[in-house]
């Protein structure tokens, strides 16, 4: 006889961001309802007339990014680990930007989910931990190899840098969570298949609870450099901040950004047991495979993938008020999820509204489905809808749906869809509504 498996419910109790607006969820989210843009001039390479003539850099190269400002992880540990010590600093001492931006992340998600391994409240053996990432350690590969070629010694810490399960690894060793421990590395949907990953390990009852997301730290010379040769970047604006323009007709190409989000996912048993608070409740997941080509989108894998996600989170089109769609600014992915959408929830309604967060954030890559599900979580949480930035004619090709432009809407948001594609046809959805 086959057992019979009651599915768990899974809620959000804790929330961590470092993004280009921010090294917090508070500074990012405020200004996010401000109308910011964290997108401008790269500075973490120096003078960039020298770093366009060292590397013979076309007159259209991009040398704009969402760029994490003013980060420090040593300060970020002292004042968000709980008993931190020496072997603490000495661990971040080793990291890749990428596996410091999602402990940091981390470290704040915990601290608001009031979550502490030591004390006896949680069963250290089933908390886990995924945290996927695209690309890794980038920084570190091309640092270490430039050193090489140099004939210098390379570092015995290059691996443990620069391989992208080690951001799980970290969080995991640091807070002694010893249920699963992986990496998702499925480009741009990274984050949110690690989401969908954890969510669906609670739903079986395999673990209580989930540190999980996304992160990524790619703004390199070379790696802008694969991106610009793909023409996938904007690589003509009037300013930086103009640059990423979902949906608008005058786009052209995204803007690379670094940065992470991390989730506590629980058990809602567990989380009420401990007088957790609540942010949301995930309600579905699906992921689905384009099966057509390594970068061009194909919007059979779009439309399938929202329609399992909807299935699985027993909803109606209907029901959803929000969608955080990938909207990456590129004149064909933006049509092809447009089209998508508008296939799946009609055209000319009054719901669902469209934000799009890359208009002000970037795109992060591998960490863009975490920071962009905890931007639809607050959402949801506070009634309001970031607007999208630089959207002052919509594509024709894009008309029919209602994005919210100009400034932030307050709104009741009671669900909430967010999608996040990958190159090599890679797909995943995922959805919130208010906890009751």
């Amino acid at each position: 006889m086959r057992k019979t498996i009651e599915l768990k419910r899974v809620v959000v109790t804790g929330l961590g961001m470092i993004t280009s607006l921010g090294l917090d969820v508070q500074s990012t989210w405020e200004a996010m309802i401000a109308g910011k843009s964290g997108i401008d001039q790269i500075t973490q390479w120096g003078d960039l007339e020298e770093i366009k003539e060292k590397y013979k850099l076309s007159d259209d190269f991009p040398l704009i990014a969402g760029e994490v400002k003013q980060f420090d992880i040593k300060e970020i540990v002292k004042q968000r680990k709980h008993g931190f010590t020496r072997e603490d600093l000495k661990q971040i001492k080793y990291m890749d930007a990428f596996i410091q931006y999602s402990y940091a992340a981390t470290l704040e998600a915990i601290a608001d989910a009031n979550v502490n391994l030591d004390d006896g409240e949680v069963d250290p053996y089933r908390v886990g931990v995924i945290i996927g990432s695209g690309l890794g350690g980038p920084k570190t590969w091309e640092n270490e190899y430039s050193r090489f070629l140099k004939g210098k010694r390379v570092s015995p810490f290059l691996i443990p840098r620069l391989i992208p399960n080690l951001a799980a690894g970290n969080v995991s060793i640091s807070f002694k969570a010893k249920g699963a421990n992986a990496c998702l590395a499925t480009a741009c949907a990274s984050g949110a298949h690690a989401i969908g990953e954890a969510f669906q390990r609670i739903q079986l009852g395999k673990e209580d609870a989930f540190a999980c997301g996304g992160t990524e730290a790619a703004i390199t010379p070379l790696t802008i450099a694969g991106f610009h040769a793909l023409k996938a970047l904007s690589s003509s604006y009037q300013t930086p901040q103009s640059a990423s323009r979902p949906f608008d007709i005058n786009r052209n190409g995204f803007v690379m950004a670094d940065g992470s989000g991390i989730l506590i996912l629980e058990d809602l048993d567990h989380a009420k047991a401990r007088g957790a608070k609540i942010y949301a409740e995930l309600i579905g997941f699906a992921m689905t495979g384009d099966a057509s080509h390594i970068t061009d989108p194909d919007m059979d894998g779009a439309i399938r993938c929202v329609k399992l996600a909807l299935e699985d989170a027993q909803i109606k089109p209907e029901d959803v008020d929000l969608i955080n769609p990938h909207a990456t600014s590129t004149p064909k992915g933006d049509i092809n999820e447009a089209t998508a959408l508008k296939e799946v929830f009609g055209a000319g309604k009054e719901r669902p509204f469209i934000t799009a967060n890359k208009s002000q954030l970037g795109h992060s890559l591998g960490a863009v489905g975490g920071i962009e599900t905890v931007s639809s979580v607050l959402s949801l949480y506070h009634n309001q809808i970031p607007p999208i930035l630089n959207l002052e004619q919509v594509d024709p090709e894009c008309e029919g749906l209602n994005y919210v432009m100009g400034q932030t809407k307050a709104v009741d948001v009671n669900i909430v869809l967010s999608n996040s594609f990958g190159f090599g046809g890679t797909n995943a959805t995922l959805i919130f509504r208010k906890y009751e």
